[in-house]
């Protein structure tokens, strides 16, 4: 229904309901299809509450930093457009102590409140300089290679993936120079500035470099620490649009610039510590083993989440139509390429709807609010 028109069909919303908002829908369920056939909707009141986590602020303060003790700071980070005010609890790691001083590629870690424009109202802060670890180093240099040189006779079955884990450096190139620079055309564009105008000796730049691959079992880019993004083209190939396309990469882009890899290696060493106490002492270990593994898939779940949510804000800002990122992963869930009506609603677009009903349902005001650079 266009803008400004009423809706006149009885039990319908009065007003056009945006992407994400919550409904309550009566009607029957056609379980083919994947539909309703509704006889009522009701709009629902979106639920607030608290948020917690860690993040880098991959986008400029909008206001005048002189401006931000008396008027507070609005940054986002987390993929949440995020006030730090007068009554925000901050904590500071030298050498940052004064909001003045925060800039894109800080990192905060935080609790706080959504309002119901969208807008996270911080509770607590603390507040850090960006800084890349020797354990970061090793974990980069470990993982950086050059994709395209991977013989095109390189494969990794199955079972050597369940026995000693992906091997990024068994997946060769695909050849197709012109999907090659649409990947590279539409990755570059989602990098977000304040990574660009990082020079080049500064570890905290991370150099994205995004390569097709010729392998059939992922249906999502492979991230690494590195700035690697393996792509397979399967993936490319399912894509409607250069906004779906940019959903999967802004997702893998998200993933390096959190450091998710790096962080979650603590979660994955107690995993395999579990595995490997589980065989040798069997009712503790299990217990140990199960306790393990459902905390490293609650964290994976979580980074997944939070890279979903990152990766929204990146879309926005390089000009892509943010509401085709759920459409993205939905192309993706099924093992064989379907039409949409025939794929269930998978988890991972069911997530992306509620965070753009919630935090991106008035996008003409989330525009002015940072300034992340073209």
């Amino acid at each position: 229904m266009p803008p400004g028109e009423v809706n006149t069909v009885k039990a319908c919303p009065q007003s056009s309901p945006y992407v994400g908002e919550p409904m309550r829908v009566y009607g029957s369920e056609k379980k083919k299809q994947h539909a309703v056939e509704a006889t009522r909707i009701e709009p629902l009141t979106t639920p607030l509450g608290e948020v917690s986590g860690t993040a880098v602020i991959d986008a400029q303060p909008s206001q005048n930093p002189a401006d931000a003790p008396a008027t507070g700071l609005l940054v986002r980070a987390d993929g949440y457009r995020m006030m730090i005010d007068a009554k925000t609890l901050v904590a500071w790691v030298a050498p940052l102590h004064a909001l003045s001083e925060v800039q894109a590629g800080d990192w905060i870690e935080y609790k706080g409140r959504k309002s119901s424009d969208g807008v996270l109202v911080a509770t607590s802060v603390k507040l850090s300089p960006d800084s890349v670890r020797t354990g970061e180093k090793k974990l980069r240099a470990k993982n950086d290679f050059d994709p395209s040189a991977v013989s095109p006779s390189a494969r990794q079955s199955r079972a050597s993936m369940a026995f000693i884990g992906i091997d990024p450096k068994r997946f060769p190139p695909y050849n197709d120079p012109a999907m090659q620079a649409r990947v590279t055309s539409v990755g570059e564009k989602l990098i977000p500035a304040y990574q660009r105008d990082l020079p080049d000796s500064d570890p905290a730049r991370i150099e994205f470099r995004f390569q097709l691959i010729d392998s059939k079992l992922f249906r999502d880019a492979l991230t690494l620490p590195s700035g690697v993004i393996l792509v397979p083209h399967q993936v490319v190939e399912r894509m409607q649009n250069d906004s779906q396309l940019a959903a999967v990469l802004a997702d893998n882009i998200a993933c390096a610039l959190e450091k998710q890899q790096y962080r979650m290696q603590p979660a994955s060493r107690a995993a395999t510590a579990a595995l490997i106490g589980g065989a040798f002492v069997p009712y503790a270990g299990l217990a140990i083993q199960a306790g393990a593994m459902a905390g490293a898939y609650d964290l994976a779940v979580k980074a997944r989440q939070q890279s979903g949510r990152v990766a929204l804000g990146l879309m926005h800002n390089a000009g892509y139509d943010i509401d085709e990122a759920p459409l993205a992963w939905w192309l993706l869930a099924p093992k064989r390429p379907k039409p949409l009506p025939g794929i269930q609603l998978p988890e991972r677009a069911a997530y992306l709807y509620r965070i753009l009903g919630e935090t991106w349902n008035n996008p003409a005001a989330v525009h002015p609010i940072v300034n992340s650079g073209p």
